[in-house]
């Protein structure tokens, strides 16, 4: 039987099928294989390979220490490591998300139920923030084609004073200085929109509860 018909048979190249043959000559045994087999074995056998993919997705973020700990692996850090890119994950940054709640949820809803037949192009919101955002992001191990899994946290310490207004074909953001009361507030909104005035005459302004939003001051 031809050689290259031998490779092809056992799906190895040329030189492995010449390899065996002078072995065979040279000590009359075909134990070649097990002898003479290329490279070391692998760290971990298909069993604890599929029980490391499995932690590492309920355990998106954790390093390679973390992993050795969750599957108590007889094998290095540095061998586990190396695992996760073989098995397809990709490091990311993890999605910031703030947790919201059902009363949150409700009143959303309840809003869109009212204003569900309203003209949206006649509206403009506005909300102002203090915020700063921490470094809580993370490093996660995903599959390509797998979303990003998104990380809550309670809440977002302020560091910057931020309001917005949004309406249909625009929007303005502006940094502001201090906490703002009903002087304040007008003062804000009055400098930031006096550009947009003739634009936005007659549409509908939207803002949450806050009672500066509501005062007599602002209404006028």
């Amino acid at each position: 039987m031809p050689k290259v018909a031998i490779a092809r048979s056992f799906n190895c190249s040329r030189n492995t099928v010449y390899h065996v043959i002078d072995y065979y000559r040279r000590h009359n045994d075909v134990n070649y294989t097990d002898r003479y087999n290329a490279g070391r074995p692998r760290a971990l056998d298909s069993t604890q390979i599929e029980q490391l993919n499995r932690t590492i997705q309920q355990n998106r973020s954790a390093t390679g220490a973390e992993l050795l700990s969750l599957t108590n692996f007889n094998t290095s850090e540095r061998t586990i490591r190396r695992y996760p890119l073989s098995l397809g994950y990709r490091p990311r940054k993890s999605v910031i998300k703030v947790k919201s709640n059902k009363l949150d949820e409700q009143k959303q809803y309840q809003f869109a139920a009212m204003h569900c037949d309203a003209d949206i192009k006649k509206y403009i919101f506005e909300d102002e923030c203090y915020f700063g955002l921490r470094n809580t992001q993370q490093v996660v191990w995903c599959k390509r084609g797998e979303p990003t899994p998104k990380k809550e946290i309670s809440s977002l310490r302020a560091h910057v004073n931020l309001i917005g207004f949004i309406w249909w074909n625009g929007y303005v953001f502006r940094r502001f200085n201090g906490w703002l009361n009903s002087d304040t507030y007008c003062e804000t909104v009055n400098e930031i929109l006096s550009g947009n005035l003739r634009e936005l005459n007659g549409f509908l302004y939207i803002s949450d509860g806050i009672r500066w939003h509501r005062s007599a001051q602002f209404q006028q």
